[in-house]
């Protein structure tokens, strides 16, 4: 399984543009066969700051997420919006 903690930084001010955009690929993602878990967080104390929780199957799913036209638009819509995105990948060690 391949999980993951994504947080992307908005420029000031761009935090509803971005929120917007971030609604668009939620959908469509939790709808890929692949996709186990698919959340989006907003920070409380910084709305230009939102976090993804996410679980795929395997490497595989998720290479196909990345390739997906919709998270492909996210990313392009996007791109003038981020000042910083800074993904995780995690080893669940509470087994």
């Amino acid at each position: 399984m391949i999980q993951l903690i994504a947080r992307i930084e908005a420029h000031p001010n761009q935090g509803e543009q971005l929120a917007s955009i971030i609604e668009g690929v939620i959908v469509p993602s939790r709808a890929e066969e692949g996709c186990l878990t698919y959340q989006t967080h907003r920070a409380i104390d910084n709305p230009n700051v939102f976090y993804f929780y996410e679980q795929w199957r395997d490497q595989d799913a998720f290479d196909q997420h990345v390739a997906s036209s919709h998270y492909q638009a996210y990313r392009a819509d996007s791109a003038n919006l981020v000042v910083d995105r800074n993904v995780t990948f995690l080893d669940d060690v509470s087994k």
